[in-house]
């Protein structure tokens, strides 16, 4: 019995664990990291912010830096590797 508990809380918790991950999908970080400058369709506010809509530089800008007069000269640091890759993908999307 006491088996079966393990196993059974064992594999809740390897499903739980994967939730934030469904839950931080690249359309929800960008309507919570991106649009306020950007755009809710990636259109751009100049002057502040450009348009990203279909850009394939999100990745880099997003990991390594923009250009040195953009607002995002510095990499954005508190996003991991997977949430990257999906704001990139979503980015990428946009028309």
């Amino acid at each position: 019995m006491k088996l079966r508990t393990a196993a059974a809380a064992l594999a809740a918790l390897t499903l739980l664990a994967g939730l934030p991950a469904l839950a931080q999908d690249g359309a929800a970080l960008y309507k919570t990291r991106c649009a306020m400058c950007h755009g809710d369709q990636g259109q751009g506010k100049p002057p502040m912010a450009p348009k990203i809509a279909g850009s394939a530089k999100a990745e880099t800008v997003l990991t390594k830096g923009g250009e040195p007069k953009a607002p995002h000269i510095k990499p954005m640091t508190t996003l991991t590797a997977d949430q990257v890759a999906s704001l990139a993908a979503f980015v990428k999307g946009l028309k």
